[in-house]
């Protein structure tokens, strides 16, 4: 909970309803970055609450579609806080453009560093004779072929090497400037996260996916970049519908049922209740083992 001033509040609260919920926006916006994650504070911003809906400003158009997924849990801090005898936020909308009382300026992209090109690069003395090594012994019909292919090669790991390329952390191939491994080696490592994540969630399924994130970053801090909300969410996802799948419904009292349930709603055990379990094994009916019948 954060810490609040509460004589300032109570001050407030003798005025008229409609200047104690203005207080209460504001309240919301100066604490925004203690009320949610600072990954989703670093992507919205609190613009004002009007009737019941926080709307926000959020300039990644990439982290609009993800904001569903928050919802509920920014709702949630918000009127633990500030909550009165009925909820500040009942939903989150992105504002519109007029809504926005100073827009964010665009920023100038900076400028483009001038990169080699593959046609600038040419092969030293002894580069050209390692490659005419290569195929001194192949027939003359492909001599000239695979000589052209491994020159070709040679200038493209050349031109990689003058545009700052470097070794990937995992094996020798080279990476580009902005990223720590191949491609190969990328796949690799997001499937160890993706797989530690199942621990994580499967061990404290309650957890909110940015707690679930910080976990994740602390245990893989090289891969903090590809550490996203989104894959958290998918990871998610992917168990609840593993665990589903094995059970039936109805089977209130099974151990997995539980987790599925916490998985599914993220609360923690002393939070479920029966009307809760019920509810969340109907919204997964469709992937439940067995689906329930309808009398």
């Amino acid at each position: 909970m954060i810490e609040i001033n509460h004589v300032l509040h109570k001050q407030m609260r003798s005025l008229e309803t409609v200047t104690y919920k203005k207080f209460l926006c504001r309240e919301v916006i100066n604490n925004w970055s203690k009320l949610v994650d600072e990954s989703i504070a670093a992507q919205v911003v609190p613009v004002a609450i009007e009737h019941g809906k926080l709307l926000v400003n959020v300039e990644n158009s990439a982290f609009k579609d993800q904001l569903k997924f928050f919802k509920e849990e920014i709702i949630d801090a918000i009127n633990e806080n500030f909550g009165q005898d009925e909820p500040l936020v009942k939903d989150i909308q992105i504002a519109k453009s007029f809504q926005i009382p100073n827009p964010p300026q665009k920023k100038t992209p900076p400028a483009q560093v001038e990169e080699f090109q593959i046609e600038d690069i040419i092969l030293t003395e002894e580069e050209t004779k390692s490659c005419q090594k290569q195929v001194e012994n192949l027939p003359d019909e492909l001599r000239q072929i695979v000589l052209a292919t491994l020159v070709s090669q040679a200038k493209a790991q050349k031109r990689r090497l003058k545009n700052s390329w470097h070794k990937c952390a995992k094996c020798n191939a080279l990476c580009p400037p902005e990223e720590n491994f191949c491609v190969v080696c990328k796949v690799k490592e997001r499937d160890i996260m993706v797989n530690k994540l199942f621990d994580i969630f499967y061990d404290a399924p309650w957890l909110r996916s940015w707690d679930a994130q910080k976990i994740l970053i602390e245990q893989m801090p090289h891969m903090r970049s590809e550490c996203t909300l989104d894959l958290v969410d998918s990871a998610r996802t992917s168990l609840i519908q593993n665990l589903a799948s094995h059970i039936r419904y109805g089977d209130e009292d099974s151990p997995d049922v539980m987790k599925l349930v916490m998985l599914k709603k993220q609360l923690p055990p002393d939070k479920l209740t029966p009307a809760i379990i019920k509810r969340a094994l109907y919204e997964l009916q469709f992937n439940l083992a067995e689906i329930p019948r309808r009398k």
